[in-house]
């Protein structure tokens, strides 16, 4: 699947100063109804200056950061699914405010995700140790019930991004790489993060992960 996997949070999607929610110049952000709106007139003949149109309005070079939670399927097994949840959404209500505060703006937070995106690498790299950094501050002298920890995956590009969503190829690896590689408490980024970080962003090389087709270039973030 090309696009998101996610709905857009129940209250709406916050937004700050300077956050990777603006249009481009000259027209508004497509929201998810007009967008599929368009979508659905798209025929062979139109083809090319409908594609022309959400464009101009939609695609935009943006970073995505995907976090999961981790041990989600232990910890319910173990303490029950409500414990899970009271503990997650008590975490989640801190770690959004400090993606507000990296510029991010937060697309959806359902189930155990949570999917933000960002103008530049360097500000979701920032946020995604600042989210680890207070998780583990939270975490310390806490019973294993209460405690909660996730891992993070992020990869830029063209993206389509509507008002209330995200679509794209990058949107999915970067899925992958948080829900399905990334470890523990781990910061995973591709290598085109990592080179637009520099030597600032202090990068490690972990590994090469296939994913849909093709080899990534993964590395570790420390923090």
């Amino acid at each position: 699947m090309s696009g998101s996997r996610y709905q857009p949070m129940p209250r709406g999607e916050r937004r700050t100063r300077g956050s990777a929610d603006g249009a481009r110049a000259g027209a508004p952000t497509l929201s998810s109804k007009d967008f599929f709106d368009l979508l659905r007139r798209r025929t062979p003949a139109n083809a090319a200056a409908l594609d022309r149109r959400i464009e101009s309005r939609s695609v935009r070079e943006l970073t995505v950061l995907m976090s999961d939670s981790s041990g989600f399927s232990r910890r319910t097994h173990e303490h029950g699914i409500l414990q899970f949840l009271a503990v997650m959404t008590q975490c989640y209500d801190r770690l959004i405010p400090i993606i507000e505060a990296e510029r991010g703006v937060c697309l959806s937070h359902n189930a155990d995700n949570i999917v933000a995106v960002f103008e530049k690498p360097a500000h979701a790299v920032r946020a995604a140790a600042a989210m680890h950094r207070w998780l583990a501050r939270r975490n310390a002298g806490l019973s294993e019930p209460e405690r909660f920890n996730i891992c993070i995956g992020i990869h830029c590009g063209p993206m389509v991004r509507l008002k209330d969503n995200v679509f794209g190829d990058k949107v999915n690896v970067a899925a992958r790489i948080g829900e399905d590689l990334a470890g523990k408490d781990e910061i995973l980024v591709t290598r085109e993060v990592a080179r637009r970080l520099g030597r600032a962003g202090r990068a490690k090389w972990s590994r090469s992960a296939e994913i849909g087709g093709r080899t990534f270039e993964l590395y570790t973030i420390p923090y």
